[in-house]
């Protein structure tokens, strides 16, 4: 039993660098996402709720999903009557 602990506490860095790599992967994507969305909206002839697309962009990359979540709900949601 203990060769199984041993093996698997042997493997922890590499999961924990894996799980470091995916993160930054998907807050990189769901930042050019909202950056080209901010574009796309600019291009329309529409501003960005709060503060400058890159703003937000930046603030997707820092902040990850959730904030890209928070973005798509100021700028997309409509509001039913």
């Amino acid at each position: 039993m203990s060769n199984i602990l041993a093996s698997f506490v042997a493997q922890i860095p590499s999961i924990q660098l894996m799980l470091v790599v995916v993160t930054a992967i998907l807050h990189i994507l769901f930042a050019g996402a909202v950056a080209k969305d901010a574009g796309q909206l600019n291009k329309r002839g529409l501003k960005t709720h709060l503060v400058s697309g890159a703003t937000w962009a930046f603030a997707v990359l820092v902040g990850g999903p959730l904030i890209a979540v928070g973005y798509w709900f100021m700028h997309h949601l409509k509001p039913y009557h």
